[in-house]
């Protein structure tokens, strides 16, 4: 109460002085209108807040209380006479001609900031009677919170410039209090004060009060055009563009509200300041807003591509521009009437469609990219995040890596953290599919800072951010994070936005993961939820139908990955396959290449003996859209046939070659997958001896040892026959003796006598009790 208590000594000493004329000159906030109020009771008069003095005014005393936007005020000492007192309030800045007068002939009692200040034993810790001198007032009386509040409002912040009354509105809404004093050099008593002011206004109830009376002073002046256009946009550039858009949309100016909208970003606003802002300004603007304007109809559409909405989309961009805009071919002719932000969001989003990108496609994108202005920084790397992701999906990743350095480049220059991370993880993942888990390192570490320095919550965002860090654990032989990640985030990550190469990445290192280390069932049962979520995308039908043949491969499931693979209506299939040599090397479509890849496979397990399959791996080895992954693959199924065909030495060497790469990227996933035949290489002891004498190989190899790759065959641990192996793997799948007998080329009978061997080494006398063996023993993963 001291500093109510030095209110009440300067009014009584206004009260008790000798003079007429009283003259206060004080800055915002010193506490001129609070003393003012004060006399007005102890003299029963108003105080008169009009920039002329009112000549109709009566009483024992004239309280003037000159507003701050009144610059030069008309002083005439004829009005005054029949007062006893006459007290006039002023900011230094207004000039009233005639009282200097009064105070240099000491005619006029003049107080001024230093007399407004509460003196305390601390000389250089003393705090004006203005603001301050509420703060221990009883805020849960709703009397005296309302007067608070009012003061703040009137004395405060109606007097502040739009940028000066934005700057206030950011500190008191999640932006740090104390220590930011420096934030407002237009209150110039904050010098003085800023430790008192900035530390109780820190408290959150009369931080609230302060918020909720910038809130209604910011309601105010958006009711009159001339005053909310210049405070919208001060809000914008201090920061708070949401705060700017919907107060715009609260006073009923829509277009005004669109136009900053753009300027913010329009569609890329969403990754400016977040998905939760980018919903509350979108569903601000009303229905009709919504279905005409192009900006708000293009960020609509990008928000259900966010939520993983494409059809949704595309009825949004239809019913907007016509159903010819969902032709890209039509959208992106040389004499298309769209306008390039449309054509930018036409780009993205055929990332979410089932569309295949030829050479004509890319040649008209690029022809886009040509009207761009080299000023245009989030458009042009909106270009390059496009064409980026099409170049992975077609194992383009020279032109993907050129493609992700410009949208990198762009979107820094755009000042977008988010979007730079998205570069980041697409050059993670470019790393990872060409089997560089080391140089995938450090773009993960990369986008984990630029994560770090995004201004808002993303959820999906942070999960792709931990599911490429578990793929990267994967391959450094860390399985768990991975299958933490798959049990924990999986239905909460497939249901969320995701780029096509982003689903084939976790559909591979997932399946891969619960293969290994669980089992087949559970890996397929892995695709098929994946399935529930993708029912009307080609292409990623496509990707689990692979996974799932190559899942089943893994598990020693041949004949089902067989079925699976002859259902896929391709013009790559196994005939093609058998017959095809330098064919191999020039298949280009990732399709085509995935199909082939996975029929070569079964070849190698079925007939390693095969004439001409060495050479046939060695073509599809030089292929350049093949994956370092693909590629470490079929150097050990060539290794394999090598061996397979009485060529030990040359097996030796293409497996040294192997390691040797794998060591030098720091990758095992792939050899992982590879147990099947890498376990019998590495079981024949010269080969084993002549790999291992090398340091890299050796770690490689210890590393897949500790992660579970087995060191012995099945035909080493049971002691049977490779015919009768592969008989036993049949039999376990249900096979017939007249469907093995065809697909080995032997007769039935031979087939009973693999069979009476095989269950003699077993110790069986039926069939069901080998089975129930090979499962027992984990043969049939």
């Amino acid at each position: 109460m001291a500093n109510v208590a030095h209110i009440d000594l300067l009014a009584e000493r206004v009260s008790a002085s000798a003079r007429k004329f009283i003259v206060i000159t004080a800055v915002a906030g010193m506490g001129k209108s609070l003393l003012l109020r004060k006399l007005s009771k102890a003299f029963d008069v108003p105080v008169c807040t009009t920039p002329e003095a009112d000549g109709t005014a009566t009483g024992r005393a004239f309280l003037w209380d000159i507003p701050s936007r009144a610059e030069t005020i008309a002083f005439d000492e004829a009005i005054f006479e029949r007062f006893e007192r006459v007290v006039i309030a002023r900011r230094p800045e207004t000039d009233v001609p005639g009282i200097e007068r009064l105070i240099v002939h000491g005619e006029a009692l003049f107080l001024d900031d230093h007399d407004l200040l509460l003196p305390e034993r601390d000389p250089a810790r003393r705090y004006q009677c203005g603001w301050p001198v509420l703060h221990g007032v009883d805020l849960e009386d709703p009397a005296r919170r309302h007067q608070f509040k009012a003061y703040i409002g009137f004395e405060i912040l109606r007097p502040l410039t739009a940028m000066q009354l934005a700057t206030l509105w950011r500190m008191f809404n999640g932006h740090a209090i104390a220590g930011s004093a420096a934030e407002l050099p237009f209150l110039p008593f904050v010098e003085r004060t800023a430790e008192g002011i900035l530390s109780a206004c820190a408290s959150g109830e009369l931080r609230g009060i302060v918020r909720e009376a910038a809130n209604e002073e910011i309601g105010r002046r958006m009711e009159r055009f001339e005053a909310a256009t210049p405070l919208a946009r001060a809000l914008h550039q201090s920061g708070h563009t949401e705060k700017a858009i919907s107060a715009l949309q609260s006073a009923g100016m829509e277009e005004p509200a669109v136009r900053l909208f753009a300027e913010a970003g329009g569609v890329f606003y969403i990754h400016i300041d977040g998905p939760d802002a980018y919903a509350r300004v979108l569903s601000g603007f009303s229905p009709e807003i919504s279905a005409d304007n192009e900006t708000v109809v293009i960020a609509n559409a990008m928000r259900a591509l966010k939520f993983g909405e494409t059809g949704r989309a595309k009825k949004l961009i239809a019913d907007r521009f016509g159903r010819q805009s969902l032709d890209p071919m039509a959208v992106f002719a040389s004499v298309a009437p769209y306008s390039l932000s449309f054509k930018g969001f036409r780009l993205v989003m055929m990332i979410y469609e089932d569309i295949v990108i030829t050479d004509a496609m890319f040649e008209r994108l690029y022809d886009y990219l040509d009207e761009l202005p080299l000023e245009a920084a989030l458009l042009r790397g909106s270009f390059y995040n496009a064409v980026l992701e099409f170049y992975i999906r077609q194992r383009r990743f020279n032109e993907a890596e050129m493609a992700a350095a410009q949208a990198f480049s762009s979107y820094r220059a755009a000042g977008v953290p988010l979007l730079v991370f998205y570069i980041c993880v697409h050059q993670a993942v470019i790393r990872l599919l060409s089997g560089d888990a080391t140089g995938a390192g450090s773009r993960i570490a990369e986008a984990r800072r630029h994560m770090a320095e995004v201004g808002f919550e993303s959820p999906a965002d942070a999960r792709i951010l931990r599911l490429i860090e578990a793929c990267h654990a994967y391959e450094d032989g860390r399985p768990q994070v991975l299958i933490a990640f798959i049990n924990h985030e999986f239905d909460t990550f497939s249901q969320a936005e995701t780029w096509p190469s982003l689903v084939e990445f976790a559909l591979h290192y997932g399946s891969q993961a619960l293969s290994e280390h669980f089992s087949t069932l559970s890996a397929l049962g892995f695709l098929d939820r994946w399935r529930l979520h993708q029912t009307h995308d080609r292409q990623l039908r496509f990707m689990i139908e692979i996974r799932a043949a190559l899942v089943m491969q893994n598990g020693n499931r041949w004949n089902d990955a067989a079925a699976t693979l002859s259902a896929m209506q391709m013009r790559i299939n196994r005939t093609w396959v058998e017959a095809a040599l330098d064919d191999l090397a020039r298949l280009s479509m990732h399709d085509e290449i995935e199909v082939a890849f996975a029929w070569l496979r079964q070849i190698v397990h079925e007939r390693p003996d095969r004439a001409y399959l060495d050479r046939q791996i060695s073509a599809m080895i030089a292929n350049e859209r093949v994956t370092g992954r693909q590629r470490r693959a079929l150097q050990i199924w060539l290794a394999f046939v090598l061996k397979r065909t009485g060529r030990a030495t040359e097996a030796r060497a293409v497996l040294q070659r192997m390691f040797d790469d794998a060591a030098r990227t720091g990758t095992i996933a792939p050899l992982q997958e590879e147990r099947r035949f890498l376990g019998e290489l590495m079981g024949d002891s010269r080969i084993e001896g002549f790999v291992s004498a090398a340091g890299p190989a050796r770690r490689i190899m210890k590393r897949l040892s500790e992660t579970g790759i087995k060191g012995r065959t099945i035909e080493q641990e049971s002691g049977l026959s490779r015919r009768e192996v592969r008989i036993l793997l049949m039999i376990c799948e249900g096979a017939s003796n007249k469907f093995i007998a065809g697909r080995l080329g032997i007769s039935e009978s031979t087939v009973k006598f693999h069979l009476t061997n095989l269950y003699r080494k077993l110790g069986c006398t039926r069939r069901r009790e080998a089975i129930a063996v090979a499962r027992a023993r984990n043969w049939l993963h």
